[in-house]
């Protein structure tokens, strides 16, 4: 997964993170926790890690595949690849 946020005044941050790391059972049950607390959505563990295992299929068969990639009329910039 790689992370890029330009800044319109010359500041970037790249991250470039190992998708195993993010698509984990682990944040797959802190996102389903901060879900059900936060968002009041009903989203169990099991169902939030079929979504990951999902998108891990997802990445194997189209590699580079643009999830968010959005602009700021100020100039920002943010993009985040599988």
């Amino acid at each position: 997964m790689r992370i890029i946020v330009k800044e319109s005044e010359g500041k970037n941050i790249r991250l470039l993170l190992p998708t195993g790391m993010v698509l984990n059972r682990l944040t797959a049950g802190l996102i389903s926790k901060a879900l059900v607390e936060r968002a009041k959505m009903d989203l169990s563990t099991g169902q939030m890690m079929r979504l990951m295992r999902e998108l891990k299929r997802f990445k194997r068969k189209h590699p580079d595949w643009v999830l968010v990639e959005v602009q700021s009329s100020d100039g920002d910039y943010v993009k985040i690849k599988l």
